[in-house]
């Protein structure tokens, strides 16, 4: 067992104690503690240093801050680590401004490793100057002798080149499945562009299947492969100084490797796991009616997905358009009645749901459900949450605080995507993630980053919840939409953390694990634009420094 005193530095514990700043005192003004005494991985004290030395059952170890800020470890509410591990480790087109910056990319990474598969991630196509999506035939440009497949900045689907269609059989006679779509040129036939449900087809005859419950994340790989892409994700996230996390779309695959990194002695972080609706039948099955694990590793719940990704324009927004631009055609993963079936089964198990939904309908559907299944059986402790959330009413948002259903949104989309969504949609494009509406309606504000969608960072996260600023420099939403800067460093710690049912993270009081954050710059008093330049030089975990992690 050990014990350790930290001091030296601003103390941050996101408690109503003096210095946790959750009373919204951001002056910096407030008194905070000097020290903080931890004892065998749990905060035993906090206060003055005099008093930790006292309160210490053996002679301490001292740590001196040396002016760091010391902070409880960031909570991610919605990540994904297998899938960031994929953007970390396939070619970046995040900067791609077209289809020939795509080629190219993708190109030098063909030259680098002859006869590889070549994978990239991260395009956007309303970022590209052709504005569209690029092709099999563009992707033929890269190679034609092996498989060529890019992934959407969201996620949510590929594009593959000639020889990844004729592999997986897909042809002008492939029905597009229910909630997915197949592109597809004059004469029927498929482009290469394939999203949602429609990436199953591209899984291999072993792959996991996950019909019309959403996107299909991953392509067919090797368990050395899924192990690799886990730890690099996990790294990621560490080192941003994300302690514990949700993993917001688990299959078989995420939940095989997350298990094998557990006993092999890999897994460092906390993870929360929300298993796709897919799965639910099983779940039913197996008599699952609460959480299942340890403060490690847990089945926090269930994921559904109501409708397609925004950034990609298949979120379900008809009828939004504006500004002489066409509207998107969005689809519904499942009649209203099938997902409120979904929904109202997870809940009668007494497992809480997290529900993918952009669009106005979707978001009513999923409210709707709820309504019905709490006045069935109330269950007031069970969250239920709305991952996204991107364009609720304001009548929907008075409706979500009354059935407590917590909104998840990620608002560095909104700094990276928001100019484009403006564009298109005019004032309704604005509104995307409407933080200050729900702060205002009494909501819990929780900061997430979906990454790899956007990287994690959680203080520019901060920052982009804060001040909407978008790349173009203008405000989306204006200043109304706008979170408060307390609920914002809330929405990266406690909040997130109670919303998960966790009371001994997110915070650094008596009890709490110590997991912290250490930081060269104190978030509660620099000026807000430098948020996102504050970093983190440390991460620990129960009381241990956690050192990055080497990959193979």
């Amino acid at each position: 067992m050990s014990t350790t005193i930290l001091t030296g530095g601003p103390i941050r514990t996101m408690t109503d104690d003096p210095g946790g700043d959750l009373s919204g005192n951001l002056s910096g003004d407030a008194q905070v503690p000097e020290a903080v005494l931890v004892h065998d991985g749990v905060v035993q004290a906090v206060g003055s240093l005099t008093e930790m030395r006292r309160a210490a059952y053996v002679t301490p170890e001292e740590i001196d801050l040396d002016g760091r800020t010391l902070m409880p470890g960031f909570v991610d509410a919605h990540a994904h680590t297998i899938l960031h591990g994929s953007a970390i480790d396939w070619v970046d087109l995040s900067g791609a401004r077209s289809i020939d910056d795509v080629v190219r990319l993708l190109g030098a990474r063909a030259e680098a490793r002859r006869g590889e598969a070549v994978r990239g991630y991260g395009y956007d196509q309303s970022k590209l100057a052709e504005g569209r999506h690029p092709s099999a035939a563009d992707l033929d440009r890269v190679a034609r002798d092996r498989v060529v497949q890019i992934q959407h900045a969201s996620g949510h689907g590929y594009v593959v080149n000639t020889l990844a269609l004729r592999n997986a059989g897909i042809t002008a006679t492939t029905p597009t499945p229910a909630g997915g779509r197949i592109d597809r040129d004059a004469d029927g036939e498929p482009t290469g562009v394939l999203f949602d449900s429609a990436c199953d087809l591209l899984t291999g005859a072993e792959g996991v299947k996950v019909r019309n419950h959403g996107p299909n994340f991953h392509l067919p790989m090797t368990h050395a492969e899924i192990d690799h892409l886990f730890d690099l994700g996990q790294r990621s996230l560490l080192e941003a100084g994300i302690t514990t996390m949700c993993d917001a779309q688990v299959t078989q695959l995420e939940m095989d490797a997350y298990l094998r990194a557990r006993d092999e002695g890999r897994l460092r972080m906390r993870t929360e796991m929300l298993a796709l609706s897919s799965n639910l039948e099983h779940l039913t099955g197996l008599g699952m009616s609460s959480r299942l694990g340890d403060d490690q590793l847990r089945l926090w719940g269930v994921k559904l997905y109501a409708d397609g990704s925004v950034i990609a324009r298949t979120a379900y927004l008809n009828g939004h358009a504006c500004c002489g631009k066409p509207s998107p055609n969005g689809y519904l993963y499942h009649e209203p009645e099938e997902l409120a079936a979904l929904i109202t089964t997870a809940h009668r198990l007494g497992l809480s749901t997290a529900t993918h939904a952009q669009g106005p309908l979707p978001i009513g559907v999923v409210l709707d459900a709820v309504a019905a299944a709490r006045a069935e059986r109330p269950r007031t402790g069970l969250v239920h949450r709305i991952e996204h959330c991107g364009f609720p009413t304001g009548e929907q948002i008075g409706r979500m605080a009354g059935l407590h259903v917590v909104p998840v949104p990620q608002p560095m989309q909104v700094s990276l995507y928001g100019d484009s969504l403006m564009e298109e949609f005019g004032e309704f494009g604005g509104r995307f993630y409407p933080y200050g509406e729900f702060e205002r309606a009494g909501l819990p504000v929780v900061i997430s980053s979906d990454a790899p969608v956007t990287m994690p960072n959680p203080l520019e996260a901060v920052w982009a919840a804060v001040t909407r600023e978008t790349l173009g420099g203008a405000i989306s939403g204006e200043e109304a939409q706008q979170a408060g800067r307390a609920n914002a460093l809330r929405g990266v710690t406690v909040t997130p953390a109670q919303m998960l049912g966790r009371q001994d993270i997110g915070v650094i009081r008596p009890g709490a694990r110590a997991d912290l954050a250490f930081l060269d710059a104190d978030p509660v008093t620099v000026p807000v634009g430098q948020l996102p330049k504050v970093g983190v030089t440390e991460s620990w975990i129960g009381g241990e420094r956690i050192a990055p992690i080497q990959v193979a």
